[in-house]
């Protein structure tokens, strides 16, 4: 604790100074000061003390006069007024500016000492208090950060074109009430060793929605990466803000941690989820054009350029050149046209071309190539490879590669040896759709979806989507949501079931959806059609 001894009368300053340094009492300093005007030179230079003992009659400047200049300034500042009998009136108008102690001189050791231990166990009190205070609100914080970021990843990952569904969301998230945003996604380039958690720290303290400069959410676009979310009305303005941000965002990270990162920045947009995605395409320029830049989303017509329809013929010749290849001479070609498109043309390419397409031409290739020749590959392609979410935890045009090698070591890895093991039974496709649709029928009270069937069948999302499509001519949520509501339009007709306890049971989210989704598929409402049901029962 530091202490501040303030007195024009140097025997009795000196005096309480003794009385303090010879207690049990340990203090960090003891300062003093001859009236009001030295001691509020001390604090302003830096000397700022937990407890000030100050008499009331001083020149210059009073005691009185010190007490209200300070608790106005540091209203932590505690303090304990030295005075005698006479001058009892200024220590009740001290009293006014919170001054709760009071000792007379000439002061006594027995009088002193337990009123300063009195105040110091106050002073370490209120510390604590302040310090559980802080603790608590800052994981109060947290977990509201956390919360929003979970609320508004949902968001803008989600496809619905319900304006219903989409905006309800929006509502109740403060920073997504903007007309206009602006989504900037940022890779962090740090070589072998993962970013610190200061730089994370450091950027979250920079872009926090509480202090108006957006809002950062972390590796959402793999690992060391982050987006930045910016809000406002103006559109032009808003650009010009977000340009000046991404910039200097970008000149901080090189000479403050040494780190390089490529920015994609989407253009304004009404709609916050157009921009995150406009700002992971922007991202995946670099795949083109090389990394620590800054990429503005800039929309394409991906086959509406010579570059792109010239890559876009190499596979069509290699997809030729595969034919009657043994799997040996295959597995080269691959390779040589992987490298061909993901390093010698896109390095050579001056157009912007939709890394997503190429990628996604090259997995369908080599998948072609598996159907045609009956090698398995829904247990040895990786889902992300499938989905093209791994690009986003690739660097650059040569990791494209090496993660192609990698997938073509998977895929086969029998290549040397016998080709009999991975070949696959052509009839499994329709056994496998068949016991997926006797367990959906039995188990449509469930929330189901592509993920969790997937995940029951071990079979990757994206090539279940394709070959269930095949097999029953129409999508698995749309096939999956007819059951739900043949089951409803049952509970409805010949059940007493509330309509809330009917969607929850089908695995529904809540009412309102539930309602939505049955009108949409049927042209009315579930009380609307119960209602029909009954009076048509009635007449019968």
């Amino acid at each position: 604790m530091k202490v501040m001894v303030v007195d024009d009368e140097e025997l009795s300053k000196d005096k309480i100074v003794y009385l303090l340094q010879s207690s049990s009492i340990s203090f960090e300093s003891v300062l003093t000061a001859g009236n009001g005007r030295e001691a509020l030179d001390l604090i302003e230079g830096g000397e700022l003390p937990d407890l000030i003992l100050t008499d009331i009659r001083m020149p210059v400047m009073n005691g009185l006069e010190l007490i209200e200049a300070v608790k106005e300034r540091y209203p932590d500042t505690r303090f304990i007024v030295t005075s005698g009998y006479a001058d009892f009136d200024y220590a009740v108008k001290a009293m006014k500016h919170g001054v709760t102690d009071y000792v007379l001189k000439p002061v006594k050791a027995l009088d002193l000492i337990p009123v300063v231990e009195a105040m110091r166990a106050a002073i370490e009190a209120s510390g604590q208090a302040k310090e559980d205070s802080k603790r608590i609100e800052t994981v109060s914080r947290e977990n509201r950060r956390l919360a929003m970021e979970k609320e508004i990843y949902h968001l803008l990952t989600d496809r619905r074109e319900d304006e219903g569904e989409k905006w309800e969301a929006k509502r109740e998230i403060s920073l997504l009430r903007h007309g206009v945003y602006v989504v900037a996604s940022v890779r962090l380039h740090a070589g072998e060793q993962p970013v610190g958690g200061e730089v994370y720290r450091e950027m979250r303290d920079r872009f926090d929605a509480e202090t108006g400069n957006g809002w950062m959410l972390e590796n959402y676009f793999g690992k060391d990466t982050f987006i930045l979310i910016f809000g406002g009305e103006d559109e032009n303005r808003l650009a010009d803000m977000a340009a000046k941000e991404t910039h200097g965002l970008r000149a901080s990270l090189r000479e403050r941690h040494g780190l390089a990162a490529t920015i994609g920045v989407s253009l304004p947009c009404g709609d916050p989820r157009t921009a995150y995605r406009q700002a992971a395409m922007a991202l995946k320029s670099r795949f083109c054009f090389g990394t620590d830049r800054i990429f503005r989303y800039a929309a394409t017509e991906i086959r509406g350029n010579g570059a792109s329809q010239a890559l876009a013929l190499k596979f069509k010749l290699a997809e030729q050149s595969l034919e009657n290849k043994s799997l040996a001479k295959a597995i080269g070609l691959l390779r040589h046209t992987a490298e061909d498109v993901f390093v010698r043309s896109l390095a050579e390419c001056r157009e912007e071309i939709s890394i997503d397409y190429l990628f996604n031409e090259y997995v369908n290739l080599v998948i072609r190539f598996c159907l045609k020749n009956d090698y398995d590959f829904i247990e040895r392609i990786d889902p992300d490879v499938l989905s093209g979410r791994a690009l986003d935890e690739l660097e650059d045009r040569g990791a494209i590669v090496k993660a192609i090698e990698t997938m073509l070591e998977r895929l086969f890895r029998a290549a040397t040896g016998s080709e009999g093991d991975v070949r696959r039974n052509a009839a499994l496709n329709s056994s496998v759709i068949d016991q997926i649709i006797v367990y959906v029928s039995r188990n449509i009270e469930d929330e189901l979806t592509l993920q969790t069937i997937s995940d029951k069948f071990a079979i990757n999302p994206s090539y279940l989507s394709r070959v269930f499509k095949a097999a029953t001519n129409q999508g698995f949520v749309k096939y999956v949501t007819g059951l739900k509501i043949d089951k409803a339009k049952e509970l409805l007709e010949h059940g007493a079931l509330e309509i809330a306890d009917i969607a929850h049971g089908l695995g529904f989210s809540d009412q309102q959806y539930f309602n939505r989704v049955f009108k949409k598929t049927t042209g009315t409402t579930p009380n609307e059609w119960r209602t029909k049901r009954k009076k048509s029962q009635k007449n019968a």
